[in-house]
């Protein structure tokens, strides 16, 4: 167990990202604080709440918030209103941060010679989380369909502006063995989110297991005609496959940072092949945005 120790502490010290500056203003009477994504001629900020953005760009002492009403668009006339002394182009411009950025650090470019482009804060987001849970391994020789005791980690990172509902996680996950179930193993997996039903605090999202890499042992028993075992045979080693193994889970918010997380796991496999018992593989945990 002590390269596991090992590889959960490099783990937790190598997520760190970026800090987003970030202002307080009065708009309309309401108080915000906004996030400044780029500073210069033309500064943008923006702030999120229930998964809704907005978006404020400034040009002097004038802060004006950008608007996409029923997706009509007014934010590409109000950005052409403001650059007018640039030539610049709106019409492929679109309501989400990367684009905005892009064409503000462009329009910035543009109109001081000296200007650096800016960003201020990071598009990818970051969720770690711990889980545990029962599993009968029907990936494995299971005769008995003993059900074991599963733990991990997972490290999450999306685009909750570009592409909310999609995500890709890293995965450590460790099956422990039963005096009669013998098998162990330790998996390090590459997985892609769907995130089928999306709400400001629940969601419901479907996993796919893109690629595995893992260590087994496995102590089978062998036996002759009469069904009486004869010896017991060890099978370990590394493995790495690509299994497209699909699973189901849910993130129940609990905090504005903080999750319980409820999954359904590898229900069923395009490449590993099943021992034909009835998948139980069910976890639950806790996750924290980053």
């Amino acid at each position: 167990m002590q390269y596991l120790r090992i590889i959960f502490f490099a783990t937790f010290m190598c997520m760190a990202f970026p800090l987003i500056a970030q202002e307080t203003f009065i708009i309309n009477k309401d108080t915000l604080e906004l996030k400044r994504e780029v500073n210069g001629p033309l500064s943008l900020y923006w702030t999120e709440k229930d998964h809704k953005y907005r978006y404020f760009v400034q040009k002097k002492d004038r802060l004006i918030e950008l608007k996409n009403t029923d997706g009509n668009e007014e934010y590409k006339q109000q950005l052409q209103e403001l650059t007018t002394d640039a030539e610049m182009k709106t019409r492929d411009v679109l309501f989400v941060l990367y684009s905005l950025k892009h064409f503000t650090n462009t329009y910035n470019a543009r109109v001081q010679e000296d200007y650096v482009a800016n960003e201020a804060s990071d598009d990818i987001h970051h969720r770690l989380g711990l889980f545990t849970g029962l599993s009968n391994n029907i990936y494995t020789e299971n005769p008995e369909n003993v059900l074991v005791p599963v733990v991990g980690l997972e490290y999450e990172f999306y685009d909750p502006n570009l592409a909310p509902r999609h995500s890709a996680f890293v995965q450590l996950r460790h099956s422990f063995k039963q005096d009669d179930y013998r098998y162990t193993s330790t998996q390090l997996s590459l997985n892609y989110r769907f995130k089928a039903l999306y709400f400001s605090n629940f969601d419901l999202h479907i996993n796919t297991k893109l690629a595995t890499f893992f260590y087994s042992e496995d102590k089978i028993p062998v036996t002759n005609d009469q069904g009486e075992v004869i010896a017991i045979r060890e099978d370990n080693g590394f493995t790495f496959t690509a299994p497209f193994s699909f699973g189901v889970g849910s993130d129940i918010q609990i905090t504005p940072k903080s999750f319980i997380t409820l999954g359904y796991n590898d229900i069923f496999a395009i490449v590993w092949d099943s021992n034909g018992s009835f998948p139980l593989d069910f976890t639950v945990g806790y996750k924290y945005n980053l």
